[in-house]
């Protein structure tokens, strides 16, 4: 997945903000995360569905499909 340095979607588009509440089912262990929804273009300039970017400026799958547990590595684990 391109990062969003390496496609920053529409010109004038500000990236949206979504926070996530995350409760892992084995070990009680509970966390937030802020991500940036970035748009992507593709070759043609057509806009794509959004991009997850974490705080350091990764794209990621969607945190409602892949989170993982960082106190006990579980992947069920509950977003709200």
């Amino acid at each position: 997945m391109p990062g969003p340095n390496e496609n920053p979607g529409p010109p004038g588009f500000d990236p949206l903000t979504e926070t996530f509440a995350f409760v892992c089912l084995d070990c009680g262990a509970s966390w937030n995360r802020t991500f940036d929804l970035v748009p992507l273009l593709d070759p043609a300039g057509c806009l794509n569905p959004l991009e997850y970017v974490d705080d350091e400026g990764r794209a990621m799958h969607s945190p409602l499909t892949d989170a993982v547990c960082g106190a006990c590595g579980s992947r069920k684990v509950r977003v709200g």
